[in-house]
């Protein structure tokens, strides 16, 4: 029989590559969504879509019990979802930190201890790598975040390095691409316009990761590597920002305008937007906020990938060139360009 596998905020952009990869590595999926989302993957009859009460341990834990009675234990987990924006520090740990220690104490509360556990993090829970020596971020290094959500994503990892008793790795996505994206398209659109902005005036270094190649690592460690181990997931090269916007607009064949921004006057900015959304639209986030800004102008999100792709036994399928090429293709096939 294929293993059960269980996905949480299997219905955003990594969760459904995470579901067409699992069912390619054959698993038995069940897709764990809100009530207001829908999947964005075609019907499959290994696919089971389930909605789970995160609120409370014990009203999880009841519902992973009712699970287990009906269609046998989740041999694996992978926990996907959380929240990038809120309004307060107080969301954010609350979903990014506090939900996923409920689900781990529900899975034991529930006798359902899965072989292993992935939890999906952030390289925001690192903080940007000094910008001096440019030196790549490691999983060795201490976490230094500089913005909330980081901040609740550290949390969630010193947690499970200290207090989880359920076999588990840990994953930290670099920026992450492809299709389905709703990031990455903006840049490609104003390039495909003939601008091609950069925010800061200084020489940033970046890592990425095609969404192909971060589902393929998070499923294929739910069966290799050790518990208890961390792997930062990238496509194992770094790049200049400068380099991003050459590639696109080669592969779209668009000459462009280069705009570099200070940060300074757009941080400003960002205060303003953020004093008008606490006035009149309180309960809305916006889209760029100062933490943001100061997190996707840091110098240097260079880092060390090595250990995910030695344990895996292989190499990224996509580098940058080639990733975009099959990200701008599907854009294109989809009507979004």
């Amino acid at each position: 029989m294929k293993p059960n596998l269980l996905i949480t905020g299997a219905s955003g952009f990594i969760g459904s590559h995470l579901i067409e990869e699992a069912l390619t590595q054959d698993y038995h999926v069940f897709a764990a969504i809100r009530k207001s989302s829908q999947l964005i993957v075609p019907n499959h009859t290994d696919i089971q879509i389930i909605y789970l009460d995160y609120s409370q341990t014990e009203l999880l834990a009841s519902q992973l019990v009712n699970l287990k009675s009906e269609f046998g234990r989740f041999e694996y987990v992978i926990h996907n979802a959380g929240i990038t924006r809120a309004n307060n520090v107080e969301d954010f740990n609350e979903v990014n930190n506090k939900l996923p220690q409920r689900l781990v104490q529900a899975l034991i509360i529930a006798e359902n201890i899965p072989d292993k556990f992935v939890l999906v993090s952030s390289m925001a829970a690192f903080g940007p790598g000094d910008k001096k020596s440019k030196k790549p971020i490691s999983v060795t290094q201490t976490m230094n975040p500089i913005s909330s959500y980081g901040e609740s994503k550290k949390a969630v990892s010193t947690y499970f390095k200290t207090k989880c008793t359920i076999p588990y790795s840990i994953v930290y996505p670099t920026a992450v691409y492809g299709p389905k994206d709703k990031d990455f398209i903006e840049f490609v659109r104003l390039i495909n316009k003939g601008v091609e902005p950069y925010l800061g005036l200084y020489r940033q270094l970046l890592s990425m990761v095609h969404v192909s190649d971060l589902s393929y690592s998070i499923v294929g460690l739910l069966r290799k590597g050790r518990s208890g181990e961390q792997y930062i997931v990238s496509d194992n090269k770094n790049y200049d920002k400068k380099e991003l916007g050459f590639i696109v607009k080669n592969i779209l064949k668009k000459k462009t305008l280069k705009l570099f921004i200070p940060v300074t006057p757009v941080l400003w900015i960002a205060a303003f937007i953020e004093f008008l959304y606490k006035i009149f639209a309180p309960q809305k986030t916006p889209l760029l906020t100062k933490e943001k800004i100061n997190e996707i102008s840091a110098a240097n999100w260079s880092c060390d990938a090595n250990d995910i792709w030695n344990v895996l036994g292989t190499v990224p399928k996509y580098d940058l060139q080639s990733g975009m090429e099959q990200t701008i293709g599907w854009y294109k096939s989809n009507g979004l360009l």
